[in-house]
């Protein structure tokens, strides 16, 4: 544990001894308890409490009321913030994701029950003492995600949590029970209600995690992706069903080998560290052309830089493919021509991570000496002047000539070779 996290756990411990002091329970919960006994990086203090948002607000100077109807309290001391709530129940989940009414409660026990996970539901007070009614460190210590209580319940209430329990056992690398995985096959249509925003920042926060190829694993053979609110490309759900029917889905820990080369992408990911090279890893392997690539990455709502990087690597992955060997030099200068020097080198990293290109191997690709018109020296404005044409079209057409000149290694990138060559093919209109 870092010296980091023992302050922050001291200083939640400090928080909660507060509030006993005037007279109300008050624990450390949820995820913060769980990361401690992993022995995991603690991000933040979650404290459940007997005492209501009013009496909170009265022990602390700096509160934020986040949501007082829910009985949450946020207090600000040394500069860190610390969410309290105070214990409650929740009825009823019209929408599959927020609680229709919440019920203030004096247990800590009743609080707990209507959390997601085991591994979610514990408590520590303020001498140690473990509140832990469903299992979550048994659970914790055998590797394995479960509900509180009925799986479908749960992810009837929120349809969300079937996503999460998947992140949760990639990121731990844990197995699902074959309970909790029943209920996700069967409420998965429910997932039909979740915004795709918070089904992207899942799925995406998967992609970054720990066990990517995991998390892909659960998330295709569940069908949970072929229930999402909005229809992702055909030719990306064509490719999960593919691999969906191969195999049963909690015998993760078997080998790859009979689900052939969609398993083997699969096995890639965790090779890769840039989190957009991992997207463009697993698509570029599931055969999902630059185009359908794009339309996936719009519908999980990308920002606009993301979608150009993981689709023109993907594209560019398209483009070797179909040029059938990048050990040709003039194969490899023109894919770097069609989507520059930047997409180039993400594909080159991604395919060194991936085994698909070695070290040594990379090393002897030639870079061009210019692979965009930027990089010629020679502006249109010189060109004009010196050919006695006025600015138009022909300008663009020209230069990109001479970039292939000089990429092909005909033509030295230097002023004088470039305007010689322009000069030699003036009045052509076919350049």
């Amino acid at each position: 544990m870092e010296q980091q996290d023992e302050i922050l756990w001291l200083e939640g411990l400090e928080v909660i001894r507060r509030i006993i002091s005037q007279g109300h329970e008050a624990y450390l919960v949820g995820g913060c308890v769980r990361d401690r006994f992993l022995g995991r990086s603690l991000h933040d203090i979650d404290i459940a409490t007997s005492a209501t948002p009013e009496e909170v607000m009265g022990l602390f100077a700096r509160t934020i009321p986040t949501g007082l109807k829910h009985g949450t309290v946020t207090i600000m001391e040394n500069g860190r913030s610390f969410e309290v709530t105070t214990f409650r129940q929740e009825f009823g989940y019209s929408d599959a994701r927020r609680p229709d009414k919440v019920a203030f409660v004096l247990d800590v026990r009743e609080d707990l029950a209507r959390r997601d996970f085991t591994f979610n539901a514990m408590a520590i007070g303020l001498n140690g003492e473990l509140v832990d009614p469903f299992g979550g460190k048994v659970d914790l210590e055998a590797g394995i995600v479960s509900s509180v209580g009925e799986a479908s319940e749960r992810f009837e209430e929120d349809a969300l949590r079937m996503l999460r329990a998947i992140r949760f056992g990639a990121e731990f690398d844990f197995q699902l029970s074959p309970e909790l995985w029943r209920g996700i096959v069967e409420q998965r249509p429910k997932l039909k209600q979740v915004a795709m925003e918070r089904v992207s920042s899942e799925w995406d926060k998967m992609m970054a995690g720990s066990g990517p190829e995991q998390a892909c694993h659960y998330l295709f053979k569940s069908g949970l992706l072929t229930n999402v609110k909005e229809p992702l490309p055909y030719a990306f759900q064509e490719a999960i069903e593919s691999y969906r029917f191969n195999r049963l889905p909690w015998q993760w820990s078997m080998s790859f080998g009979d689900l052939g080369s969609l398993g083997s992408q699969l096995l890639e990911l965790p090779l890769i560290t840039d989190p957009d090279l991992r997207w463009a890893a697993l698509l570029s392997g599931f055969g999902i052309r630059e185009k359908d690539c794009e339309d996936l990455c719009r519908t999980l709502r990308f920002s606009g830089r993301r979608i150009a990087r993981i689709s023109s690597v993907v594209g560019f992955n398209e483009r070797m493919n179909e040029l059938g060997s990048f050990s040709t030099k003039d194969h490899w200068f023109s894919a770097v021509l069609a989507y520059g020097r930047t997409t180039s080198q993400d594909w080159l990293d991604m395919a060194e991570a991936g085994n698909r290109v070695a070290a040594e191997e990379r090393g002897k690709l030639a870079k061009p000496a210019a692979a965009s018109i930027s990089e010629l020296h020679i502006r249109g404005n010189e060109l004009s002047s010196f050919l006695g044409k006025p600015p138009g079209p022909w300008i663009a057409d020209l230069l990109r000539y001479l970039l292939e000149e000089v990429a092909f290694e005909r033509v030295p990138n230097e002023r004088a070779a470039l305007l010689a060559a322009a000069k030699r093919v003036e009045g052509n209109t076919e350049l």
